[in-house]
């Protein structure tokens, strides 16, 4: 674990309430290219992180609120530490998409860009297993820009006779959201046609089963349930 940075004037929250209101960020250095922000607003602050970019410059991201006047919960709302831990989690996924250099993202890089995001926003990481469960190596490699609408219905054909219909939107809802965060950050994905349109979400299935039994039936359950009990 890397070693946390000091800051004593973010640490808290009451010398981080007594910042003025500004636009800019008051920022600590947290690691070798990575710096912490706070910027102090009219109402609850913000945590922002700075990474560098190894070409000179750097970009900002806000990645939280300041638990300047309610609890931090490690998700939306940020103490000084955990913001220090998601500001480097950010950085390490950026670093991480930039060692991939130009190559075009497959599916299976799409799905760990996903994990990461899901990590650093305290989502379900277990979303993007259960999609991984059922790829196949072929589909796993395929690049996400040249993935066409027909392979991605055929998949999810297949996957209606492995699981549930509810279940089975679940897992196409986890892998479209990969591959749209995969087109966010790669211009050659042009189209998001293919997903969208192969991996379509199935009618009603999340649709409850109103059963309505007879009189007689429900006297049989009753029967059964007296005798299991008595057993």
């Amino acid at each position: 674990m890397a070693r946390r940075a000091r800051g004593a004037g973010l640490e808290t929250r009451s010398s981080r309430l007594k910042l003025p209101v500004a636009k800019k960020p008051v920022f600590v250095k947290i690691g070798v290219g990575i710096g912490l922000g706070y910027r102090r607003n009219a109402t609850v602050g913000t945590w922002v992180a700075r990474v560098s970019d190894g070409k000179g410059g750097n970009w900002t991201k806000a990645i939280g609120t300041a638990d300047d006047f309610d609890e931090a919960d490690g998700r939306e709302i940020l103490d000084f530490w955990q913001a220090q831990d998601r500001a480097r989690a950010i950085a390490r996924a950026d670093r991480a998409r930039n060692d991939d250099g130009d190559k075009p993202a497959t599916i299976s890089m799409a799905l760990d860009q996903y994990e990461r995001d899901l990590e650093i926003r305290g989502g379900d990481a277990g979303n993007v297993g259960r999609v991984r469960a059922h790829l196949s190596d072929l589909l796993a490699n395929k690049a996400v820009a040249l993935v066409t609408s027909r392979e991605l219905r055929k998949w999810r054909d297949w996957l209606t006779g492995q699981l549930a219909p509810a279940s089975v939107n679940r897992t196409t809802n986890a892998f479209k959201a990969s591959l749209n965060l995969a087109a966010e950050h790669d211009e050659r994905i042009t189209s998001r046609r293919a997903w969208e349109t192969g991996l379509a979400s199935i009618h009603d299935a999340e649709e409850s089963r109103n059963v309505i039994l007879t009189e007689a039936e429900i006297r049989t359950v009753i029967a059964k349930a007296g005798e299991e009990s008595a057993s």
